[in-house]
């Protein structure tokens, strides 16, 4: 868990802010706040730039100046700016027409249900299941094919969905600070401390065996069991035991005024908290609590 309010690291503030073009934008409108005596300009004198003031600092001088100069309050508010300035932001802006375009599409295609036709990494395991069907090699192609074309368009359909839901988490509350470059592990900020947002297609096989056909009953009751199973059966090679903004479906068909509807339901402003053990190969069974935000996309 990483805290921000109080001071910022260089890691920190390249995990936040990106590369040096958002570096630049973001020291030049906190001068504009508060006078920045450390900051350096000079003035382009060629080319189509002629007359365009710049920053005259090297990469490690910008980064000790926004680590120097940080103001959690300011720069919150003037991240927040830039971050409405990506195309992230505008995807997700624009995400009620994109859908709408993509299901209709995918409606013309006459491909069904919107569901996954394999899992992810298992094409290899499905071809196999196709060619062991008692069919000719011409149904099993067009079999192949469709699941193809359906795994890429739900690929596309999860891109501008994820992207609406990350744009209704930021405006969901005022006390999220984005990172402007995703680096693994920091997604947001939210009242100073680190999340990483993780997507689960469901609440873990292991959720639903266990709990039979009242599965997605209690979940939707109960969500800090949803995200205990999410935290205690992660692989080993990915694991971790840092907080979390966990959004995860219960129906893969959510649609997006439903998704709108429990977003602005959602209380992102304090975490619950979850406990679990977990059985490391070499470590053994650790116990672990970390805060954590659960967002249940269901119909």
């Amino acid at each position: 868990m990483e805290y921000i309010k109080s001071k910022l690291s260089d890691d920190l503030a390249r995990k936040i802010i990106g590369n040096q073009e958002n570096a630049t934008a973001y020291l030049l409108r906190l001068n504009e706040i508060k006078s920045i005596l450390s900051l350096k300009f000079k003035t382009i004198s060629r080319g189509q730039n002629k007359g365009k003031k710049i920053l005259a600092l090297g990469t490690k001088e910008i980064w000790k100046t926004i680590v120097d100069n940080w103001d959690y309050e300011i720069s919150k508010e003037i991240i927040r700016d830039i971050f409405k300035e990506t195309d992230k932001y505008k995807s997700g802006k624009e995400a009620n027409n994109a859908m709408d375009v993509l299901i209709k599409e995918w409606q013309s295609l006459k491909l069904g249900d919107v569901l996954w036709p394999f899992s992810q990494g298992a094409f290899d395991d499905f071809v196999q299941r196709i060619n062991s069907e008692k069919e000719n090699g011409f149904v099993k192609d067009e079999k192949v094919k469709v699941a193809a074309v359906k795994y890429r368009r739900i690929k596309e359909i999860n891109t501008v969905r994820n992207d609406f839901i990350e744009t209704l988490i930021f405006e969901k509350n005022n006390n999220i600070l984005p990172t402007l470059n995703h680096r693994r592990g920091v997604d947001f900020f939210i009242n100073g401390v680190s999340f990483d947002q993780k997507v689960a297609k469901s609440p873990t096989n292991k959720f639903k065996r266990h709990f039979k056909d009242e599965w997605r009953e209690i979940a939707i009751k109960k969500p800090e069991l949803v995200a205990e199973y999410l935290y205690k059966f992660q692989d080993e090679g990915r694991f971790g035991a840092d907080p979390r903004l966990l959004v995860v479906y219960i129906d893969e068909d959510v649609s997006i005024d439903k998704i709108r509807e429990i977003i602005d339901k959602t209380d992102l402003n304090n975490p619950i908290e979850i406990n679990f053990s977990y059985k490391h190969k070499i470590q053994g069974e650790k116990n672990y609590k970390v805060p954590c935000f659960v967002i249940l996309l269901h119909n």
